[in-house]
C-alpha cells in the first residue's frame, strides 16, 4: 500500500510522463515520419494509413527518454522545494519516496517490450505494405523528380515524365548468375499489380541487350512483370530474425540448430566417403563448399536469433535504467530549470549507454559475446545508479 506521498509522486510522474509522450510522438510521427513520407511520394492519404504501424516504433523509442524527462522534472522539483531535507528533518528515509519511480518505470519498461516486439513484426510488415501499395505513386514522382528509380536489381532513368508516358526510359535488370538486361526505348508505363504484388512495366518499340552477348528490337509493346517481393517470409529457417515474434525465436533457434546439425553430418559423410574410395580430390568439391558456406552461416544466424530476444528485453527496459540515474542526479543538483537537469543527465546516457549498448549488441550477433552480454549497459546503469542512491540516502547533500 502507497503512503500519501508515494500516491503524489507517483501521480505526478504519470501526469508529466503521459502529457510529454504526447507531445513528443506526435513531434516524431508528424514532423518524423510525415514528412518523410510525403517525401517518398506516398501522400496525404498513405500517410494516414502509414500512422497507426509506426505508431508502435515512435512510442518504443519515445517511452525510455520521456520517463527520464518525467523523473527529472518531479525529483527536481522536489530537491528544489527542498521536500526532501523536510522528509528527513521529521526522520523519514528517501528510500521509500524513490519507490514509485522504480515501480512504474519497470512497469513501463516490460510495455515498452511489447511495443517494441509490435514494432518490428506487425509494423514493419504494415509499413511495407503501405508503401508497397504506393510504389507506382513513388516511382513516377522519383523519376519525375530525379529522373531515375532503382529497386533490388532494377533500375531505371528516363529523360522525362508526360503524364504517365515515360519518354525515352533506359533500364537495367540485374539478374544472379547470367548477364544483365538492358532495356531502351522510347516510351513506357508503369503500373502496380496487387494481385501478384509485383510492377509492371510496359515498354514500347524497345531495343534489348543482353550483356553485349545479345540484343534483340521489338518494335510493338511488350509488358514485363517486376516482382517487389515484400510478403514477410514465414519459413523460420530464412526469415530475418529482426522482425520474427518473439514467441517463434525458441522455435526458430532449434530449427536452425537442426539444420546445422544436417549440414554438418553431410559434410562428415562426404568426407569420409571420399576418404574410403580414395578420391581425396573430391574432398574439398563445390557442394561441400556450399555446405560449409551453409554452415558458417547457419552459425552466424544462430547467433542473431539468440540475440534477438535478449535484445529486445534490454531495450525495453532502458526506460528503467535511464530512470534510475536520472532520480539522484535530479535530486543532487536541485536546479529549478527541468530542461537543464534533463539535459545534463540525458547527456552521458547518449554518450555511454547507447555506444556500450550498440558495442555489446554487435558483438553478440558476431558470437564474440554471449548473448546476455547486450544487457551490459543496462546493469552497468543499475549498478551506479544504486549507489548514487545509496550515498544519497546515508550521505544526503
Amino acid at each position: 500500500m502507497l503512503t500519501t506521498i508515494q500516491r503524489r509522486i507517483a501521480r505526478d510522474i504519470l501526469v508529466t510522463f503521459f502529457v510529454s509522450l504526447f507531445v513528443i510522438t506526435m513531434l516524431v510521427m508528424f514532423i518524423g515520419v510525415a514528412r518523410e513520407a510525403i517525401n517518398q511520394g506516398l501522400g496525404p492519404v498513405g500517410v494516414l494509413r502509414l500512422i497507426p504501424f509506426s505508431l508502435p516504433n515512435a512510442l518504443s523509442l519515445a517511452v525510455p527518454g520521456t520517463a527520464l524527462f518525467s523523473v527529472c522534472t518531479v525529483y527536481g522539483r522536489m530537491s528544489v522545494d527542498n521536500e526532501f531535507i523536510a522528509m528527513q528533518s521529521v526522520g523519514i528515509s528517501l528510500l521509500p519516496s524513490i519507490i514509485p519511480a522504480v515501480l512504474l518505470t519497470a512497469t513501463l519498461s516490460i510495455a515498452t517490450v511489447g511495443l517494441i516486439n509490435i514494432a518490428f513484426t506487425w509494423g514493419f510488415h504494415g509499413v511495407q505494405r503501405v508503401v508497397l501499395s504506393s510504389v507506382e505513386n513513388i516511382a513516377y514522382n522519383k523519376l519525375q523528380r530525379d529522373h531515375s528509380f532503382q529497386h533490388d536489381s532494377f533500375s531505371m532513368s528516363v529523360r522525362d515524365v508526360s503524364g504517365r508516358d515515360l519518354v525515352q526510359p533506359q533500364i537495367k535488370i540485374s539478374r544472379p548468375g547470367a548477364e544483365p538486361i538492358t532495356i531502351t526505348a522510347n516510351t513506357a508505363q508503369l503500373s502496380y499489380q496487387a494481385d501478384d504484388e509485383s510492377l509492371q512495366l510496359s515498354i514500347t518499340n524497345s531495343r534489348a541487350d543482353v550483356g553485349g552477348v545479345a540484343s534483340f528490337n521489338n518494335p510493338g509493346t511488350f509488358v514485363h512483370a517486376i516482382p517487389l517481393g515484400m510478403k514477410p517470409e514465414v519459413n523460420l529457417l530464412k526469415a530475418h530474425p529482426s522482425h520474427m515474434a518473439m514467441r517463434d525465436l525458441p522455435t526458430a533457434s532449434l530449427r536452425q540448430s537442426d539444420d546445422i546439425r544436417r549440414n554438418e553430418n553431410a559434410i562428415a559423410v562426404h568426407t569420409a566417403f571420399s576418404i574410403l574410395m580414395s578420391r581425396t580430390d573430391e574432398i574439398s568439391s563445390p557442394e561441400s563448399d556450399s555446405r560449409l558456406a551453409a554452415v558458417a552461416g547457419g552459425r552466424q544466424r544462430l547467433h542473431r536469433i539468440g540475440t534477438e530476444m535478449h535484445r529486445r528485453w534490454a531495450s525495453g527496459f532502458t526506460c528503467l535504467a535511464m530512470s534510475l540515474i536520472g532520480i539522484p542526479l535530479a535530486i543532487r543538483m536541485k536546479a529549478s530549470d527541468t530542461m537543464t537537469t534533463f539535459g545534463v543527465v540525458f547527456l552521458p546516457t547518449v554518450l555511454i549507454y547507447y555506444p556500450i549498448f550498440a558495442l555489446t549488441l554487435d558483438m553478440a550477433k558476431d558470437g564474440r559475446l554471449v548473448p546476455q552480454g547486450v544487457w551490459i549497459a543496462n546493469l552497468l546503469f543499475i549498478f551506479v545508479s544504486v549507489l548514487m542512491m545509496r550515498r544519497l540516502v546515508y550521505q544526503p547533500a
